[in-house]
Protein backbone atom coordinates (compact mmCIF):
# COMPACT_ATOMS: atom_id res chain seq x y z
CA UNK A 1 0.00 0.00 0.00
CA UNK A 2 1.46 3.32 -1.05
CA UNK A 3 1.36 6.13 1.51
CA UNK A 4 1.15 9.70 0.23
CA UNK A 5 2.14 12.81 2.15
CA UNK A 6 -0.50 15.24 3.37
CA UNK A 7 0.67 17.85 0.85
CA UNK A 8 0.30 15.48 -2.12
CA UNK A 9 -3.18 14.48 -1.03
CA UNK A 10 -4.23 18.12 -0.60
CA UNK A 11 -3.02 18.98 -4.11
CA UNK A 12 -5.21 16.17 -5.41
CA UNK A 13 -8.17 17.80 -3.66
CA UNK A 14 -8.29 15.28 -0.84
CA UNK A 15 -8.39 16.42 2.75
CA UNK A 16 -6.51 14.65 5.49
CA UNK A 17 -7.78 14.41 9.01
CA UNK A 18 -5.24 14.55 11.79
CA UNK A 19 -7.46 12.48 14.05
CA UNK A 20 -8.39 8.92 13.17
CA UNK A 21 -12.03 7.82 13.22
CA UNK A 22 -13.36 11.39 13.28
CA UNK A 23 -17.12 11.35 12.60
CA UNK A 24 -18.23 12.84 9.30
CA UNK A 25 -20.70 15.73 9.39
CA UNK A 26 -22.90 14.74 6.45
CA UNK A 27 -25.03 17.86 6.84
CA UNK A 28 -22.15 20.12 5.80
CA UNK A 29 -20.48 17.69 3.38
CA UNK A 30 -23.55 16.90 1.29
CA UNK A 31 -25.37 19.94 -0.03
CA UNK A 32 -26.38 21.58 -3.29
CA UNK A 33 -26.02 19.43 -6.39
CA UNK A 34 -24.40 16.63 -4.39
CA UNK A 35 -27.56 16.48 -2.29
CA UNK A 36 -29.67 16.40 -5.47
CA UNK A 37 -27.62 13.45 -6.75
CA UNK A 38 -28.10 11.64 -3.42
CA UNK A 39 -31.88 12.27 -3.47
CA UNK A 40 -32.01 11.07 -7.09
CA UNK A 41 -30.42 7.75 -6.10
CA UNK A 42 -32.79 7.46 -3.12
CA UNK A 43 -35.82 8.04 -5.35
CA UNK A 44 -34.56 5.59 -7.98
CA UNK A 45 -34.05 2.81 -5.40
CA UNK A 46 -31.70 1.02 -7.81
CA UNK A 47 -28.26 1.55 -9.28
CA UNK A 48 -27.79 4.33 -11.82
CA UNK A 49 -24.97 5.29 -14.16
CA UNK A 50 -23.21 8.62 -14.58
CA UNK A 51 -25.05 9.57 -17.78
CA UNK A 52 -28.42 8.50 -16.41
CA UNK A 53 -27.95 10.77 -13.40
CA UNK A 54 -26.74 13.59 -15.64
CA UNK A 55 -29.85 13.34 -17.82
CA UNK A 56 -32.20 12.79 -14.88
CA UNK A 57 -31.02 15.92 -13.07
CA UNK A 58 -30.35 18.01 -16.16
CA UNK A 59 -26.67 18.48 -15.36
CA UNK A 60 -24.44 20.13 -17.97
CA UNK A 61 -22.08 17.18 -18.53
CA UNK A 62 -21.32 13.64 -17.34
CA UNK A 63 -18.18 14.93 -15.60
CA UNK A 64 -20.34 17.08 -13.29
CA UNK A 65 -22.38 14.07 -12.20
CA UNK A 66 -19.19 12.02 -11.94
CA UNK A 67 -17.67 14.63 -9.61
CA UNK A 68 -20.66 14.55 -7.27
CA UNK A 69 -20.84 10.75 -7.38
CA UNK A 70 -17.14 10.53 -6.48
CA UNK A 71 -17.73 12.92 -3.60
CA UNK A 72 -20.59 10.76 -2.28
CA UNK A 73 -18.52 7.61 -2.77
CA UNK A 74 -15.60 9.07 -0.81
CA UNK A 75 -17.99 9.83 2.06
CA UNK A 76 -19.13 6.19 2.01
CA UNK A 77 -22.73 7.06 1.25
CA UNK A 78 -22.84 5.34 -2.15
CA UNK A 79 -20.85 2.55 -3.75
CA UNK A 80 -20.07 1.45 -7.27
CA UNK A 81 -21.35 -1.98 -8.20
CA UNK A 82 -19.60 -4.45 -10.50
CA UNK A 83 -21.29 -2.93 -13.56
CA UNK A 84 -19.95 0.56 -12.82
CA UNK A 85 -23.29 1.94 -11.66
CA UNK A 86 -23.78 3.68 -8.33
CA UNK A 87 -26.15 2.62 -5.57
CA UNK A 88 -26.90 3.72 -2.02
CA UNK A 89 -24.49 2.14 0.47
CA UNK A 90 -26.03 3.66 3.58
CA UNK A 91 -28.85 6.06 4.29
CA UNK A 92 -27.84 9.24 6.07
CA UNK A 93 -30.22 11.74 7.63
CA UNK A 94 -29.69 15.02 5.85
CA UNK A 95 -32.02 18.00 5.80
CA UNK A 96 -35.56 16.87 5.07
CA UNK A 97 -34.60 13.21 5.51
CA UNK A 98 -34.44 13.76 9.28
CA UNK A 99 -38.24 13.57 9.24
CA UNK A 100 -38.30 10.10 7.64
CA UNK A 101 -37.52 6.56 8.76
CA UNK A 102 -36.41 3.76 6.45
CA UNK A 103 -38.40 0.56 7.08
CA UNK A 104 -37.31 -2.21 4.72
CA UNK A 105 -37.54 -0.51 1.31
CA UNK A 106 -40.08 2.10 2.38
CA UNK A 107 -39.27 5.59 3.59
CA UNK A 108 -42.02 6.66 5.97
CA UNK A 109 -42.62 9.96 7.79
CA UNK A 110 -41.84 9.85 11.51
CA UNK A 111 -45.22 11.42 12.23
CA UNK A 112 -46.94 8.33 10.79
CA UNK A 113 -46.02 6.30 13.87
CA UNK A 114 -47.29 9.02 16.22
CA UNK A 115 -50.51 9.34 14.23
CA UNK A 116 -51.14 5.59 14.31
CA UNK A 117 -50.41 5.39 18.06
CA UNK A 118 -52.66 8.34 18.96
CA UNK A 119 -55.42 6.99 16.70
CA UNK A 120 -55.30 3.56 18.34
CA UNK A 121 -55.43 5.09 21.82
CA UNK A 122 -58.33 7.36 20.83
CA UNK A 123 -60.32 4.54 19.20
CA UNK A 124 -59.57 2.32 22.21
CA UNK A 125 -60.93 5.01 24.54
CA UNK A 126 -64.13 5.28 22.50
CA UNK A 127 -64.63 1.50 22.31
CA UNK A 128 -63.75 0.51 25.87
CA UNK A 129 -64.21 3.51 28.17
CA UNK A 130 -66.72 5.90 26.62
CA UNK A 131 -70.25 5.55 27.95
CA UNK A 132 -73.32 7.73 27.88
CA UNK A 133 -74.48 10.08 29.40
CA UNK A 134 -72.02 12.65 28.13
CA UNK A 135 -70.29 14.53 30.97
CA UNK A 136 -67.87 17.44 30.85
CA UNK A 137 -64.89 15.15 31.44
CA UNK A 138 -65.93 12.76 28.68
CA UNK A 139 -66.58 15.64 26.30
CA UNK A 140 -63.13 17.07 27.07
CA UNK A 141 -61.52 13.65 26.44
CA UNK A 142 -63.33 13.31 23.09
CA UNK A 143 -62.35 16.81 21.94
CA UNK A 144 -58.76 16.41 23.11
CA UNK A 145 -58.43 12.97 21.49
CA UNK A 146 -59.99 14.06 18.20
CA UNK A 147 -57.88 17.23 18.09
CA UNK A 148 -54.65 15.35 18.85
CA UNK A 149 -55.41 12.63 16.32
CA UNK A 150 -56.28 15.17 13.66
CA UNK A 151 -53.08 17.17 14.22
CA UNK A 152 -50.93 14.03 14.00
CA UNK A 153 -52.51 12.98 10.70
CA UNK A 154 -52.24 16.50 9.24
CA UNK A 155 -48.54 16.67 10.17
CA UNK A 156 -48.00 13.23 8.63
CA UNK A 157 -49.62 14.38 5.40
CA UNK A 158 -47.65 17.65 5.30
CA UNK A 159 -44.33 15.90 5.88
CA UNK A 160 -45.20 13.41 3.12
CA UNK A 161 -45.84 16.29 0.72
CA UNK A 162 -42.39 17.75 1.51
CA UNK A 163 -40.53 14.50 0.91
CA UNK A 164 -37.39 15.04 -1.17
CA UNK A 165 -37.53 11.73 -3.06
Amino acid sequence: MKVYSKRVLETLGMTVSEEKDQPINYETAIKGTTLDVYFYLLRKKEAAGVREIQRGLGLSSPSVSSYHLDKLESLGVIKKNRFGNFEIAKKVDIGALNQFILVRNYTLPRFLFYAVFVSIVFIGYILFFFTLPLTTGKLFALIFGAFGTGICWIETYLSWLKRPF
